[in-house]
């Protein structure tokens, strides 16, 4: 059954295979701000980044029913600045603990070690504007521990630190 919007509800997009702007916006985070009764997409969507589309209401889902990854950010409040990042990483590794249904696509495109980070910003959002290396190196110190050993994401995110220093170092 699909949902009645407001506006002021908060929602994320849900990134449906089938229709081009859900899928683009898939996982986004926003705010409804008008609802047009009536039109195919009546959810006016303005996006935490900025930004306004319109969703049917199909496409989209409350924030407060969404994974505890997702929750996280808006139950600590996105966490202050100066944050405890020892409890913040418990937190996010809470998230994890309940199993969450998740589909064949949302492994492969917004897995959830990518996407639970307490600024609500997705891995891929950031690594994308590095070179492969440095981008490498910031994945596996984002995930690490909340995809296998802490230590093994450390490990090779030195690695690929050490291997953009070569390169640098070979091109001076």
């Amino acid at each position: 059954m699909a949902e009645c919007f407001a506006p002021g509800d908060e929602v994320i997009v849900l990134g449906l295979s089938d229709q081009l702007a859900s899928w683009i916006f898939g996982q986004k985070r926003g705010r409804i701000k008008g609802v047009l009764r009536g039109n195919a997409y009546p959810n006016v969507v303005e996006f935490d980044r900025g930004g306004t589309m319109c969703f049917a209401d199909a496409e989209l889902k409350a924030v407060a029913e969404v994974s505890p990854g997702h929750r996280m950010l808006a139950e600590t409040e996105g966490f202050a600045l100066g944050v405890d990042t020892a409890e913040a990483h418990k937190i996010m590794r809470r998230s994890f603990a309940e199993p969450q249904p998740e589909s064949q696509h949302s492994a492969v495109d917004h897995p959830a070690h990518y996407t639970s980070h307490p600024s609500g910003v997705e891995c891929i959002e950031i690594t994308q504007h590095f070179n492969f290396p440095i981008g490498n190196a910031i994945k596996y110190l984002w995930r690490a521990g909340l995809k296998g050993e802490a230590l093994e994401d450390l490990e090779k995110a030195k690695r690929y630190i050490e291997i953009e220093i070569q390169r640098l170092g070979e091109a001076a």
